[in-house]
């Protein structure tokens, strides 16, 4: 309600229009404005989904080692020449220790010509590696001298039993012929296979022999034939060639074992 003025107030406010002070003015209640509506409740965050790689990675498998097909490439050139080279590196260490070796295996009656065989093909492992051979290389077997003796005592027992027949039957002879350069070969592989790739007596023989008695046999008969027959060539001239033969076909056969078998981290020195 308007406040009545009276006196001197209400005649200076009719003189005088003023706006009246705000104790004095009449207000308005202020009405609520509309408002904005209220949003609808939203559901869960939004997750965009994980993309899916283009390439799909294979699952691990285990792994297999791969298979050989057929038979290795026999190169009687190649070992021949490759023997050589082995050989011609370390030529005079090389026919040193082949002459302690024979030394000693006569003097044991037989019983170091084996583990000295052995240390024999391990010298051309070295050579064959980067590594320069030592007479001392004769005489470490790792632990492998009994498996070394067997391996040359057997092949040893059938060479002379196979000889012995072939003495009063012919049939014998014709069978020794043809089992020797086999034997000589195998020898040469077995030796190895003991020293370098790290299996028993049995497996050796067994793994070897499945490779020589193939569809390849007469081609490793004249392998072994051609082996045995540039080693017995040195007994000419007073037998000092063989100080140059014996060694030349132990690393030949190394080289052989090499190209079929294969060798760790080999330093391939002949070409």
């Amino acid at each position: 309600m308007p406040q009545h003025l009276e006196g001197e107030e209400a005649t200076t406010w009719i003189l005088d229009p003023q706006p009246a002070p705000d104790s004095l003015r009449q207000t308005t209640p202020v009405q609520p404005g509309p408002t904005s509506p209220t949003p609808p409740p939203t559901g869960a965050a939004y997750i965009p989904p994980t993309p899916t790689p283009y390439y799909q990675p294979p699952h691990p498998t285990k792994y297999q080692p791969p298979v050989i097909v057929g038979q290795p490439h026999i190169s009687l050139g190649d070992w021949l020449s490759g023997g050589w080279q082995v050989y011609k590196e370390n030529w005079a260490v090389m026919s040193v220790a082949s002459l302690v070796a024979a030394l000693l295996s006569v003097a044991t009656l037989g019983i170091l010509g084996g583990p000295l065989l052995m240390g024999l093909f391990a010298m051309s492992f070295k050579t064959m590696r980067g590594e320069r051979p030592e007479i001392g290389d004769l005489f470490r077997w790792h632990g492998r001298f009994v498996q070394a003796f067997l391996t040359a005592l057997i092949f040893v027992v059938i060479h002379f039993a196979l000889g012995g027949l072939g003495n009063n039957n012919p049939f014998f002879s014709l069978v020794s012929l043809f089992a020797t350069p086999l034997l000589s070969v195998m020898l040469g592989l077995t030796m190895p296979m003991i020293s370098e790739g790290g299996l028993d007596l049995a497996h050796a023989i067994n793994r070897v022999a499945k490779l020589i008695f193939s569809r390849d046999w007469f081609m490793w008969w004249v392998v072994g034939l051609v082996f045995t027959a540039i080693a017995s060539g040195g007994v000419l001239g007073c037998g000092l060639g063989v100080l140059v033969t014996a060694p030349w076909m132990i690393s030949s056969s190394a080289v052989a074992y090499r190209d079929v078998f294969g060798i760790d981290d080999p330093n391939r020195t002949n070409h």
